[in-house]
Formats: structure tokens, sequence, C-alpha cells
């Protein structure tokens, strides 16, 4: 998954690129507002929400600034498009199109090849969430066994049990943290 720092460094810069166009400043900073489910990808198609900006110089062919579809319907500008989105819970594919992007670093940093490694990345949080619960109840069935043990153990063995016990509950502790920032990170997917 590409860092949270890394795509609004591209949307800054992208957003200085185009400071000059109220409507496309504007789009600028609701898809910085919603950094978290903005994936910069080099090839749209497949994408529930996907946006196209382009602000190449001298181009061959002219390209329109703004295209984007939601839901496989075309939006006419910036503010039909942040209106449409806003209360949908999809991600937003966003292609950019400027002079030397292919060459630009902080761009190719973020740029995904196509939109399934954006719905392999949720896929993939969802896989994590469901391998550390599995883990936390392993590790709580150990440590369930080792306290029924400790009751019963000779004393000889009770140091090696108390050992058990508080590894098992240094791994439960280690396991939560790592859930809890996961499940953070997949609602605030899913609440933008």
């Amino acid at each position: 998954m590409v860092a949270r720092d890394k795509k609004l460094e591209a949307l800054h810069n992208f957003s200085l690129m185009v400071i000059r166009n109220p409507l496309l400043s504007y789009l600028m900073g609701f898809l910085t507002g919603q950094v978290d489910r903005v994936h910069f990808v080099a090839d749209l198609r497949g994408a529930d929400v996907a946006v196209k900006l382009c602000i190449r110089r001298k181009a061959l062919w002219p390209n329109e600034p703004f295209q984007a579809t939601v839901a496989g319907v075309s939006m006419p500008n910036p503010m039909s498009f942040v209106q449409a989105v806003s209360n949908k819970q999809a991600e937003i594919c966003v292609m950019l199109d400027f002079n030397n992007a292919e060459d630009t670093g902080w761009y190719q940093e973020v740029l995904l090849p196509d939109v399934s490694y954006v719905k392999d990345t949720l896929e993939a949080a969802h896989e994590e969430s469901s391998r550390l619960k599995r883990e936390m109840d392993r590790v709580l069935d150990i440590y369930r066994e080792c306290k029924v043990m400790l009751d019963s153990a000779a004393p000889d063995r009770k140091k090696e049990m108390e050992f058990y016990i508080t590894l098992a509950e240094q791994q439960l502790k280690q396991l939560s943290n790592q859930l809890d920032e996961l499940n953070a990170r997949m609602k605030q997917w899913n609440e933008t």
C-alpha cells in the first residue's frame, strides 16, 4: 500500500500545477481531504470512481483537463463529481497526465499499474485482520492451557508456566495493537 504522506505529497505537488484553475483547485482540495481513499493508477479501466486530470502543455492531441466517471456515469465538472462521490464509500482512482509524468519521482512513487492493485490492497487488509484474529485465538489457547497447568504443576515447573504465561500476554498485547491499527485504517477507509 502506498504511504499516506506520499499521496499527500503528490496531491500537493499537482495542486501547485493547477493553482490557476479554480475548479481543479477545488477538486484537489477535496481529494486531499479524502486522501485515504485516493489511489493513483496508470489505467482507470474497471474503477467505480475514476478521475483523469490532464494539464499537458503542447500536447499533440488536445485533452480535456477533467474527465471523471462515477459508477459508469460521466461527470461534467469537478463540482458535480464531488457531489456525486461525497456519499459513496468507493475508492477514488486518479490518473494524472502532465508533462514528464513518467520521469517525476513523486508521482511514480504513488502510481499503481491498474485498479486491481487497489482492490487487492483492501482484500489484503481484510485477510491480514483475519490472520491476526486467528493468531490471537491460538495464543489465547496457549495462555489458558498454561494457566490450567500452573495450578496443578509441580513447584519446579511453575516458573516455566509463569514464563509462558508472560510470553503469551506480551504476544496478545502486540497482536491486539496490530489489530487495532489495522482496524483503525480500515474504518478510516470505510468512513471516507
